[in-house]
């Protein structure tokens, strides 16, 4: 009985164990290939530093999308931002090779190209300039300016032309209606000569119009509405990175290009993430950039987007001795993404 009923249990265990048959067995095969060639794909995603000079939502905005929402990861990247304080900085890592890309302030990366920086601007990003004209108290119009001070930072900067730019299309005429005052300093310094009288208008970011608000500060206009279309922020990269990898700057911008395509739509589900996070502060002011920018991004650049840059920055005369505004950019990466000839 002990025999047989040993027997019964091989039996029954070889029931339970049977080894797969042929067409099971190359299934299973295939599956495993699959399996680590999947694997092998993922892991091979190209490494992409990407320098932005800002740790501001607004600045980084594109970047983020692209990132939470796995837009660069089908394009088989892995775009790393890299924070690097000052645009000249961020520039001197282009050209060293110590990052890919960067998002440059257009004004700055014009003037660069002009002194024969081996760089050149790919695409736009920003085609808005993100400056609100803030009065002091008691200044609650335009025309509450005439013979008043507007205060910037420094001679010959955006925030400059910007000021002078806008306050003409308002009416207003430099050193015949007010005076341009130099030299008043950083944000926080440009908000105490407003409280103290020192000046009586002056241009911050949107984020910095948030908190001046809080405080009392009246908003006379936004400069971006007013100057509709300037190229404020751009991207650039090493010259050598054209003929070196134009596809990989096509999968980039394209990454990019349907990250702004779903922000454009979705504004909750990546408040959601950013606020997830828990890197930009406040929700609501999270919601407020991410409402007020959506519209914002646009990866087109074209020749008159360059020569307004080379315009505002004075270099008209370093412009043509290099050739003209067509040296400063190239179209043909964004031409690919948007799928448009010209």
């Amino acid at each position: 009985m002990e025999y047989w009923g040993s027997l019964s249990f091989l039996a029954n265990r070889r029931r339970r164990f049977r080894f797969p048959g042929r067409g099971r067995l190359i299934a299973m095969i295939y599956f495993f290939v699959f399996l680590l060639v999947f694997v092998n794909h993922a892991g091979a995603a190209k490494v992409v530093n990407f320098a932005s000079n800002t740790p501001t939502l607004s600045g980084t905005l594109p970047l983020i999308v692209a990132q939470e929402f796995g837009f660069f990861a089908a394009e088989g990247l892995d775009v790393r931002t890299v924070f690097i304080r000052g645009g000249p900085t961020a520039m001197a890592a282009l050209v060293g090779g110590g990052v890919d890309y960067a998002f440059v302030a257009g004004v700055a990366a014009v003037r660069a190209i002009a002194q024969n920086a081996p760089m050149v601007i790919i695409s736009g990003m920003q085609p808005y300039m993100d400056y609100t004209l803030l009065g002091a108290k008691g200044i609650t119009t335009v025309n509450d300016l005439k013979g008043k001070i507007v205060g910037v930072t420094g001679p010959g900067g955006i925030a400059e032309w910007a000021s002078v730019e806008s306050l003409a299309k308002k009416g207003l005429v430099r050193d015949r209606d007010y005076k341009i005052l130099y030299g008043v300093g950083n944000s926080p310094a440009r908000a105490q000569a407003l409280e103290t009288g020192k000046i009586q208008a002056s241009p911050f970011s949107f984020l910095e119009r948030i908190e001046l608000e809080r405080k009392g500060f009246p908003v006379l206009y936004d400069v971006g509405g007013v100057l509709p279309g300037f190229p404020f922020v751009v991207i650039m990269t090493g010259k050598q990175k054209i003929d070196a990898d134009p596809d990989g700057i096509t999968a980039l911008l394209r990454g990019i290009k349907r990250g702004l395509e779903f922000l454009a739509g979705n504004h909750e589900r990546v408040a959601a993430a950013v606020i997830k996070q828990n890197r930009f502060g406040d929700a609501a002011v999270v919601r407020q950039v991410i409402n007020h920018f959506s519209s914002q991004y646009s990866i087109s650049i074209s020749r008159d987007d360059v020569e307004s840059l080379i315009t505002a920055t004075r270099i008209e005369a370093e412009a043509k001795k290099i050739g003209g505004p067509d040296k400063f950019f190239t179209r043909q990466f964004v031409n690919r993404v948007l799928g448009q000839g010209r």
